[in-house]
């Protein structure tokens, strides 16, 4: 099976799979209470939104696309990973429910991931992308910052 001219990739050592098991176990039982609290987990799931910017980005760059689409792949990668993430700790999607800046940490995030990919290496980027993405979403959801609007917008957009 083919997926943009890469093949799919097989596990060769199959004993991973019970460690992710017991990994898996481990931290439903002992992490709950502390992934159940909001910072930690807006936390996590900014650094888990910034990794899956630099995935959809450097997927993009191994194809050799265009600097929009490089930017896009990394946004929509990135914004169905949080929607799975959402639904699987039973949160609303953040995508419909909350007017902070997700969208723009998002993009802002995929420009440095680019900007940082092409003048310096791959983990400096994804470090700096993780991190610039997970702060601005992290801080812009604690202080409650509303979503950047355009001039003369209605701030009610519920119509």
């Amino acid at each position: 099976m083919c997926c943009l001219g890469c093949s799919l990739s097989r596990s060769r050592a199959p004993y991973y799979f019970p460690w992710i098991l017991v990994a898996t176990l481990f931290g439903a039982f002992f992490f709950y209470n502390f992934i159940s609290q909001k910072v930690p987990f807006l936390v996590l799931k900014g650094i888990a939104i910034g990794l899956l910017i630099a995935i959809g980005c450097q997927k993009a760059l191994m194809h050799g696309v265009p600097f929009v689409s490089i930017i896009l792949c990394g946004v929509l990668t990135a914004t169905v990973g949080g929607m799975v993430i959402d639904a699987l700790s039973l949160h609303r999607a953040a995508v419909f429910s909350q007017a902070h800046w997700f969208a723009t940490a998002l993009i802002i995030g995929s420009l440095v991931f680019y900007g940082l990919t092409i003048t310096t290496h791959f983990y400096i980027a994804t470090v700096g992308a993780t991190l610039t993405a997970a702060v601005l979403y992290v801080t812009s959801a604690l202080r409650n910052w509303p979503s950047p609007t355009w001039p003369k917008e209605d701030k009610d957009m519920s119509a």
